[in-house]
């Protein structure tokens, strides 16, 4: 038999939260050799795999420390075809490198392949759940609100879609769940206060979101020690006082390790960043994203803010990104987060990064659904918050009442996820826009291909790296105005269901590779 030590370890929430990582890994695993396609998954996947690949085919210093695209273009370069494009249009350093350079290692390891390319990001995602975990149990919260808040926060299409795809909130999560700990310790140890500090280090390194979170983080912490400073001094009246004394005793070796982290962090992803690209381009790109002009592919519009609203709930609403259940919850759970002063300080933190990565970034949040994904970090920390308060409002007999309520919001989850998996939400970000992968999985040892200088693509395929990827060819967009640049040697990757009128029949009836949603034509059928 287990001691019995033993076994309440194994029955703890923690072997639950394990659990659940692992299971979210076993739903994510069959997708890890997924073509990469017509989507988020593909263009963010396809630009990892380009970039790994050109640091260890050109090395570090010609592949610009990773951030080389070649031979995928910007088309935002405006670069005419059969041309050599400026070393700006080739090279893509807008984000913080830790993602890249995590994917940098996996592809030297092992391998260029889809597995290489994806089974950190899986991992990473897989390990959000623990940090959320962490945090809520470091701010107080008992295993029951926490287990409830996780499910339904693992349940969402948001989780499943996104979260694996490395554009996440995961080591923001980590790193306040180890801010909450450390606002709690007197003397936290020296191995707490190294790891706060890599910890801190890799947050600045993470995404902008995380950066942006670094701040308010350290701003929490530092009134932790104010508010322990004001209980000593109420101990103690007689003590000395004044600002200098004050700064004396609030500012802990705690909040030195994570300034000291989150500046080296910083400063290693600015040298990265300016390494590639001028401020002037970086400018630029904030300036786009904060705007209300949309210009790409599928639309050249401007938008109000009541339909910039409008979208983003009907993007919110897709697909099961977010279940009904979900919505009704998000007000009431955010309110009672905010109240509850053990969870107000994350909620606060993690609410203002998505709400500045949503409307400050409109343009941005207008054309990506994926940027609304931050917010399920504070839905979820209100939801922990709001089973609390339900759970504490059930006492005396009522108390029965609590297991059954938890045991129902879990099957609830349950039963939301199982649709999402097997339903339309996976088919219409995942399945679907993964054929065109497997169409040039199809092609890319065809003799067509090796003999073309350049694919083009047709209307409803967005920014598509995916083909560089796997062709190793630079793409341009084709449509009426620029058909007099096609060659007989060149092969158009089309969307079955937006076929342009100048594809003829006969070009479709002869394809290099076809699928149920794509088709590549070498282009001498339709010149001919």
């Amino acid at each position: 038999m287990l001691p019995r030590g033993s076994l309440a370890r194994l029955c703890s929430g923690w072997t639950v939260v394990v659990f659940i990582c692992i299971s979210v890994l076993a739903l994510w695993a069959p997708d890890l050799n997924l073509p990469l396609g017509n989507s988020d998954d593909g263009r963010i996947f396809g630009r990892a795999g380009i970039q790994a690949r050109n640091f260890w085919e050109l090395g570090p210093i010609e592949s610009r420390l990773g951030a080389g695209t070649e031979p995928f273009i910007r088309a935002e370069y405006g670069v005419p075809p059969r041309t050599d494009p400026p070393p700006a249009a080739v090279t893509y350093a807008h984000h913080p490198p830790l993602k890249l350079f995590i994917t940098i290692g996996s592809v030297g390891l092992f391998g260029d392949n889809l597995t290489a390319i994806r089974i950190t990001d899986f991992l990473i995602g897989a390990a959000t759940v623990a940090f959320m975990a962490a945090l809520l149990r470091a701010v107080g919260f008992r295993w029951g609100p926490t287990l409830v808040a996780l499910a339904a926060f693992v349940s969402t299409g948001f989780f499943y879609v996104y979260a694996r795809v490395g554009i996440s909130f995961s080591l923001l999560l980590a790193l306040t769940a180890a801010v909450a700990w450390l606002r709690q310790a007197e003397r936290p140890p020296r191995w707490a206060l190294w790891g706060a500090a890599v910890l801190a280090a890799l947050t600045a390194m993470h995404s902008w979101i995380a950066i942006a979170a670094v701040g308010l983080l350290l701003i929490w912490l530092f009134f932790g020690g104010v508010q322990r400073e004001r209980t000593g001094r109420a101990d103690s009246p007689s003590g000395p006082r004044g600002l200098r004394h004050m700064l004396r005793r609030t500012w802990s070796p705690a909040l030195t390790a994570v300034v000291t982290g989150a500046v080296i962090g910083g400063l290693l992803t600015a040298a990265w960043l300016l390494n590639a690209t001028d401020i002037s381009e970086l400018s630029e790109r904030v300036a786009f994203r904060t705007g209300n002009d949309v210009s790409t592919a599928a639309e050249q519009r401007q938008f109000s803010f009541g339909e910039f609203l409008a979208r983003q709930w009907t993007n919110a609403s897709h697909e099961l990104l977010t279940s009904w259940w979900l919505r009704l919850l998000v007000f009431p759970a955010l309110v009672v987060g905010v109240v509850d002063r053990r969870s107000r300080g994350p909620l606060l933190i993690t609410l203002a990064v998505a709400a500045s990565m949503t409307f400050a970034l409109q343009q941005g949040a207008w054309i990506h659904r994926l940027w609304n994904f931050p917010w399920m970090a504070p839905v979820t920390i209100g939801i922990a918050a709001l089973a609390d308060a339900v759970r504490r409002a059930l006492r005396g007999r009522a108390a029965r009442l609590r297991l059954p309520l938890g045991l129902l919001m879990s099957a609830v989850a349950a039963t939301t996820l199982f649709f999402v998996v097997t339903g339309s939400t996976r088919d219409f970000y995942l399945t679907r826009p993964a054929d065109a992968g497997a169409v040039l999985e199809q092609a890319r040892d065809a003799p067509e291909v090796a003999e073309a200088d350049l694919v083009w693509f047709t209307s409803g395929i967005w920014t598509p790296r995916w083909i560089s990827y796997y062709l190793d060819r630079p793409v341009w967009m084709l449509d009426e105005s620029n058909l007099d640049k096609v060659r007989a040697s060149d092969v158009i990757l089309v969307r079955n269901d937006r076929i342009p009128e100048f594809v003829p029949d006969s070009a479709l009836a002869k394809p290099l590779a076809s699928g149920k949603e794509y088709t590549l034509i070498p282009a001498r059928e339709m010149i001919e």
